[in-house]
């Protein structure tokens, strides 16, 4: 069943945070979300809504859990999708939850691999970091033991789906899916990457659409690609540093120490809540503007049968301090049952999400204006509190996250006194008692796939923006990035941003030498730029190394040391005058892979778009314009976006004259003679490609949704719109190459480089989209 914007979703979950991580990740340009914190609302849910509801089940009864799911499913209209969120360790009443999901005979398609937060399923076994659940510690605040299976979580015999059927052609997916549906039992499958998870969602809704889908909020992320999902927004810009900001960690995750650490080094005030107390008591400090943060004090093991009750007095004394607020106050809040506490507390009954800081971290607005963010205790590396923070108050907000410890805080700062800290039930919290230690990325993370990142033009702002985008937290999460370049060109880079005392640039061999942890970037350095190379100037020899850069980059794809390339930008001038006659880096890319014919695609969260000629001349461009070109490029295009998650691309495809030509009133019926044969061959091949359509028209309907895709004819009709369109997030796709490559959608910018300005955004989004485009390593 292909799914549209006006389709209706229900999603349920057992926690706050949970339920805002797939609201989040259904967001969709074309419908209203909102998260319902009361599973008795009775609003009916018009056509093109995504209701979330959070059913606060984790601590009830089993029974109550499940009267829970009926409540809310009952009465759905038939033609809804309903998707359960569950925890992806398998915590919570999971097997009282399925069970009444299995009694709707819906079906269920149980699928719990989290590939962000590397969490994934293999032979029905969870693995967190490639170590199965039941030997590691990610029980260890759970009063249980953990199961050994997800069948054994289930209590029930169920049919398992693994990873040879789920990684197979679609026709064999699709018949062992139906064969393990028609047992009546919960489906199990396997799934360690975003493909498996998008195979998995495509083949169910296209056999039964009424399935109940349950998973984490990897299954909820392939739904929202399936919806045209994405942040129809930015973020709201940074409140103002006055307003206050209160952060409440409830959680007993050993990171969320040094993450406290790390915001109370940046200025935050502490406050470290003892345990005993049933009330806030009389004497509550104010809450101050700026960063205030609220945690429970943790004098040994965490206790899981104390959990709500301390979830309850934190809430207490949140609400009590946000009284004391000189203006209105925002809010942070980690853990889910603390999250709901707080909200129960202040009367909060509806959520409306807007994006995500980083994955897990959900921005919303209450109905009274409030900002909250909301994230899974477990969630986030060292500095999520501070990019959180960042994201919500100005004037840090555009700072780089600093990726390595720093020192611990003072007692108390100059000016403020320690009573000024402690009063009634607060404690004030010392150095050690937010002391941590910042986890490490092991260098055979899991299966995520090794990325060669190329320096480009070493004279542009590639450096600049490689630095900054390899410290971003998320990118160690998705990727394993080597770049190929100069180790010292780097350093510099590092300098002029500040940041040379908080990363390490090490040389390697090969990407099998390198290691992966927060603030090291490898490199394998050819050593080709002069020490004195000026920043901003048209060089030879920088143009000749961004050339061997890609040529090494190439090799390691080809011989499997890589499963993707991600590329700054190069100096076409530079590029030829270092003896190099490509006209880009498409070209030369299809040159060194051996492949005679590729197609540029950008891409942004508003459109994307694929070329049929690119880096040539207008009136050339024309004459190379033929129906097997069009129809080649449509279908590379069309097989991009399928293999991206889209099963049934809707691509629009401009004509070449003004408005098309309009029935020969413009041109010299070009689109009848080079555009239309073509579409006829695609149609009758089942490919959904509209056309021929004035440029303008095709990128007005683009922007509003209409079309997933733009077939442009010619260079500048298909950037110019970009660019206005989406250019700071934009990247560029080389599709038809035998391996993965991205690129930044921007130039060398000579004008701005060695000034430390450039914005690393469109380098980030590159990896991104190079990671979730990237096949998993094979060895």
């Amino acid at each position: 069943m292909p799914l549209g914007p006006g389709q209706r979703v229900l999603a349920v979950a057992d926690d706050l945070s949970g339920a805002a991580e797939t609201a989040a990740a259904l967001l969709s340009r074309t419908t209203r979300t909102r998260v319902l914190l009361d599973p008795r609302t009775d609003t009916p849910a018009p056509a093109g809504t995504t209701t979330v509801f959070d059913l606060d089940s984790r601590q009830l009864s089993a029974a109550d859990a499940a009267a829970r799911i009926t409540t809310v499913l009952t009465g759905l209209a038939p033609d809804t999708v309903v998707c359960k969120k569950v925890d992806s360790l398998l915590r919570g009443n999971l097997a009282a939850e399925i069970a009444a999901l299995a009694a709707t005979g819906r079906g269920v398609l149980l699928a719990p691999a989290l590939p962000a937060e590397r969490r994934t399923v293999r032979d029905g076994v969870p693995h967190t970091d490639g170590v199965p659940l039941h030997t590691g510690d990610s029980w260890r605040a759970e009063a249980s033991a953990p199961p050994r299976s997800v069948a054994e979580a289930l209590g029930v015999p169920v049919a398992l789906l693994g990873l040879q059927a789920v990684r197979g052609p679609d026709h064999h997916l699709r018949t062992a899916l139906r064969e393990a549906l028609a047992t009546g039992l919960p489906v199990v499958a396997d799934a360690e990457t975003d493909a498996d998870l998008d195979a998995l969602l495509a083949a169910t809704l296209d056999i039964d659409p009424r399935v109940v889908l349950a998973g984490s909020a990897g299954l909820a992320l392939a739904l929202g690609r399936t919806l045209g999902g994405g942040s129809p927004a930015p973020l709201p810009p940074p409140g103002p540093a006055v307003r206050p900001l209160l952060v409440v960690v409830g959680t007993a995750e050993p990171v969320a120490a040094e993450q406290v650490r790390r915001l109370v080094t940046d200025g935050a005030a502490l406050y470290a809540l003892d345990h005993a107390p049933s009330h806030p008591g009389p004497a509550l400090p104010p809450l101050r503007p700026g960063i205030t943060v609220l945690t429970p004090r943790q004098d040994g093991p965490p206790d899981p049968a104390a959990a709500r009750s301390i979830a309850r007095h934190l809430a207490r004394t949140a609400a009590a301090l946000l009284d004391t607020a000189p203006g209105p106050a925002d809010l942070v809040l980690t853990g889910g049952e603390t999250a709901r506490r707080v909200l129960d507390a202040l009367g909060v009954r509806e959520l409306r999400p807007r994006g995500q800081v980083h994955h897990g971290a959900v921005l919303a607005e209450t109905p009274d204006g409030r900002t909250v963010v909301t994230r899974p205790g477990s969630y986030g590396g060292p500095d999520s509190l501070r990019l959180i923070a960042r994201a919500l108050r100005a004037p840090a907000a555009r700072t780089p996250p600093t990726p390595t410890p720093t020192p611990a805080p003072p007692a108390s700062k100059p000016g403020r006194t320690s009573q000024d800290h402690a009063k009634g039930p607060f404690m004030n919290a010392t150095p050690a008692a937010a002391a941590g230690t910042a986890p490490t990325t092991a260098g055979n993370a899991g299966a995520l796939p090794v990325i060669a990142v190329t320096m480009g033009d070493g004279a542009g702002i590639g450096p600049e923006v490689i630095v900054p985008a390899l410290l971003d937290p998320g990118t160690l999460s998705r990727i394993r990035p080597v770049v190929v370049g100069d180790a010292e060109r780097l350093r510099r880079a590092a300098g002029l941003l500040g940041l040379a005392d908080q990363v390490e640039i090490v040389t390697v061999e090969a990407p099998a030498d390198a290691e992966f942890t927060p603030g090291r970037i490898n490199v394998i350095d050819l050593g080709l730029l002069p020490a004195d190379l000026p920043w901003g100037k048209l060089s030879a020899v920088a143009g000749d190394a961004a050339y061997q850069y890609v040529r090494v980059a190439s090799e390691l794809a080809l011989s499997g040391a890589v499963q993707g390339i991600c590329t700054a930008p190069l100096n076409k001038e530079a590029l030829h005058a270092g003896g190099h006659l490509y006209p880009g880096h498409t070209e030369l890319l299809a040159h060194l892979t051996g492949v005679e014919e590729v197609s540029m695609m950008l891409s942004t969260d508003t459109v994307k778009v694929i070329h049929v000629t690119t880096h040539i001349g207008l009136i050339d461009a024309v004459a190379r314009i033929e129906p097997g070109l069009v129809e080649r490029t449509v279908r590379r295009g069309h097989d991009a976006l399928v293999r991206a998650g889209v099963e049934h691309p809707v691509i629009g495809v401009c004509g070449i004259n003004p408005h098309a030509g309009e029935n020969g009133l413009f041109g010299y019926g070009e689109e009848e003679e080079k555009i239309v044969p073509a579409l006829e061959v695609l149609r009758a091949d089942g490919i959904d490609a509209r056309g021929p359509l004035p440029a303008d028209t095709a990128f007005f309907l683009a922007g509003r949704g209409d079309y997933d895709l733009i077939v442009a004819m010619y260079h500048d009709q298909g950037h110019g719109p970009v660019k206005i369109l989406g250019l700071e997030a934009g990247v560029n796709l080389t599709v038809g190459l035998p391996v993965i490559r991205t690129s930044v959608d921007h130039g060398t910018a000579f004008d701005i480089a060695g000034t430390g300005t450039a914005d690393p955004g469109s380098m980030i989004e590159a990896l991104r989209q190079a990671a979730a485009l990237a096949p998993s390593p094979t060895g």
